[in-house]
């Protein structure tokens, strides 16, 4: 429970214009009964603020006796209570009144997500682009938390789904799988498309599958917790190179080429750019543009580096 003084503090930022922080609530997708009484929304966070406020519009504490207003200095409303406030400086008591607090109203039936949010909130840790993307529910969220149940997300990518990185991984595939190509998956591009395809449940069904057999042939050529796939940008391109060669009905890579490919990337050591071969350029360059993971001209020239690799050594 707040302190009559933090309390305090709160109504005197309120009128002085200071920013709080937001208040969550969750809205349920069909209202739930609490106390014979039937609700849409529940509190995630901000109940101390909001009892505070109450509390002060039901007189239960009066204001500082040192509370000014910053803009002007005056301090007639110190002290008192929000009735006498009404009897003496209706001004300041309606401002109060009027003041609109910021609410994210987040829509879900995922029970988890919302204890998460309301750890991640406590902590003082913002939620991240995936965590909020899976809070607004839509045909996606199913789906993704389908694909990442997948062997190879439980068994071969050696970090966990902490902050939702599975998700994130999940829904890019499925976004390169509709696209057909590498593409774009910055954080505007996948929330475009989860928004976008909320109800286009049997289109995205396709989507679904198609990853889900790209990660079939994937999941039997790495390694449990493979070192390979410890960078998110790799996996991205694995699974670029392993779902083309699938719809092409070409040899799926084994680990030792892949294996073999990182390490030939790792042994350059030129003195000058003249002298390298076309191809080592080529290598140098995949790795300069390995931390534009989520840039489809990036994408695809890594995809085209490591193809040319996988044909030349089949």
């Amino acid at each position: 429970m707040w302190s009559v003084e933090k309390k305090r503090l709160l109504i005197d930022s309120l009128l002085n214009g200071f920013d709080i922080p937001k208040i969550y609530l969750h809205e349920h997708a069909t209202p739930i009964e609490v106390d014979g009484r039937r609700v849409r929304f529940s509190l995630i966070d901000g109940r101390q603020r909001l009892e505070a406020i109450w509390g002060f519009l039901d007189g239960e504490f009066a204001l500082a006796d040192d509370f000014t207003l910053l803009e002007d200095g005056a301090a007639g409303a110190a002290g008192k209570t929000f009735n006498e406030l009404e009897q003496s400086d209706d001004l300041i008591a309606a401002f109060l009144t009027s003041i609109n607090l910021d609410v994210c109203v987040i829509r879900t039936d995922d029970i988890e997500l919302i204890e998460e949010m309301f750890s991640r909130l406590n902590e003082a840790v913002p939620l991240n682009a995936a965590e909020k993307r899976n809070g607004r529910g839509g045909v996606l969220r199913p789906i993704v938390r389908e694909l990442v149940t997948h062997p190879f997300f439980t068994d071969k990518v050696p970090f966990d789904n902490t902050r939702y990185r599975h998700f994130d991984l999940a829904l890019k595939f499925m976004l390169w799988a509709e696209a057909g190509r590498p593409v774009d998956a910055k954080k505007r591009q996948l929330d475009e498309f989860w928004d976008d395809n909320k109800s286009a449940a049997s289109e995205m069904s396709g989507v679904q599958t198609r990853v889900a057999s790209a990660l079939d042939v994937m999941a039997p050529v790495f390694e449990d917790n493979d070192r390979l796939l410890a960078n998110v940008g790799m996996i991205s391109v694995y699974f670029l190179a392993f779902d083309r060669r699938l719809r092409h009905g070409q040899p799926i890579p084994q680990r030792h080429a892949l294996l073999q490919f990182n390490i030939v990337r790792s042994l350059e050591s030129f003195e000058r750019e003249e002298s390298l071969s076309p191809t080592m350029k080529d290598y140098l360059e995949f790795d300069s543009l390995a931390q534009r993971m989520t840039d489809g001209y990036a994408l695809e020239f890594r995809l085209e580096v490591l193809d040319r690799y996988l044909n030349a050594h089949a």
